[in-house]
């Protein structure tokens, strides 16, 4: 198939059965409306393909459009009349309510979407922008769902400054700054003094939902952009994608000189870091910084992270101990506290008692 079709699947990195990366492509399944490639594992010596659609008529692509559609807050059959006019293959209502709930599990806002349907009209739930800062960043922010959260949980409650900010960077966003003498967040490898902080190996929903987008995603270019809007539209937590950030002058010499920090960074007085946050989280009474790095475990963005951090620290008001950085990609998920990174505590000197001889 042409790379170009939307409809196109990823090619498998490894062999689903025995993790073997001696694959090569052993012909074409033809079904009604795709074309599935067949692979061939020389290590086990078996056939596989890399869809999830296996044993269904539709490919992926349709499928994942199909209940965002609908947790977008249309109903079934404007959800189907959607991909019937996208694609031009005509599908039912019923599909895409059996959809929503074979992928229930990747679907958790599905949860919410009976209330938030209930309080808001479907055009005040999203606030949406394409911001050209070098490149074309699509800024994204569910008003619906932050509201939810931050109302639902007390924990939720301190971190309500996210929510202001979020509600005006479309009106406030300095985009000239982003154009004219700064430098980007993710340029700072090896900078900061990583001695007592921990980078914590964990499992999360990420990775499971990353597992299913790539599937779908054959343009490693859009990898990023169909992972946001899933999982800003799907999940539970998500609140916003592609949030500008901006670090200046006088912010590191707040850090520095105000609160201590170990900063070891140095900008002219005229210079900015700027930078654009894949995706951002509230969950468990914190704020997550989380950025998608295809071969996470090789990736090591603590720096970019940390900045990140400070950045939207400062933006907020909020307290640095109220975030947490992550990165991930499909397999692993990886995350550390920004204030760890910058703030070191001392073991104290405690005064040796004299001993009488």
């Amino acid at each position: 198939m042409n790379e170009t079709n939307p409809l196109q699947t990823k090619t498998p990195d490894v062999c689903p059965y025995c993790q073997g990366k001696q694959i090569t492509k052993k012909g074409i399944r033809s079904k009604k409306y795709e074309q599935i490639q067949i692979y061939y594992c020389k290590k086990c010596q078996k056939k596989f393909t890399a869809s999830y659609t296996k044993g269904k008529t539709y490919p992926l692509k349709i499928i994942l459009d199909a209940v965002t559609a609908y947790n977008r807050l249309n109903s079934l059959d404007q959800s189907a009349n959607t991909i019937t006019q996208k694609y031009g293959i005509k599908i039912s209502p019923q599909n895409v309510a059996n959809w929503a709930k074979s992928l229930r599990k990747h679907l958790s806002f599905l949860r919410m979407r009976e209330f938030v349907n209930k309080k808001y009209d479907k055009h005040d739930v999203f606030i949406e922008t394409q911001m050209f800062h070098g490149q074309i960043y699509n800024f994204k922010y569910h008003r619906a769902k932050t509201d939810l959260i931050l109302d639902e949980d007390f924990k939720h409650y301190k971190l309500r400054a996210i929510q202001e900010f979020l509600e005006l960077v479309v009106a406030e966003c300095p985009h000239q700054a982003f154009k004219e003498s700064t430098k980007r967040a993710s340029e700072y490898k090896n900078v900061f003094n990583l001695d007592q902080v921990k980078i914590s190996p964990k499992t999360n929903t990420a990775n499971e939902n990353t597992r299913l987008i790539l599937q779908s995603v054959a343009n490693n270019k859009l990898r990023h952009e169909v992972l946001q809007e899933f999982m800003l539209v799907n999940d539970s937590v998500t609140i916003a994608c592609e949030i500008p950030v901006i670090l200046d002058y006088d912010d590191i010499w707040h850090y520095k000189n105000t609160l201590g920090f170990d900063v070891p960074i140095k900008i002219a007085e005229d210079e900015k870091i700027t930078g654009h946050i894949d995706l951002l989280q509230i969950r468990n009474g914190q704020i997550h910084i989380l950025d998608y790095k295809p071969s996470a475990k090789k990736a090591k963005p603590v720096d970019q992270l940390t900045l990140y951090g400070l950045a939207l620290a400062r933006l907020t008001g909020l307290r640095l101990i109220h975030f947490k950085c992550a990165w991930f990609d499909e397999n692993d998920y990886f995350e550390f506290y920004p204030l760890h990174v910058v703030y070191k505590k001392f073991p104290s000197k405690r005064k040796k008692k004299s001993r009488s001889h």
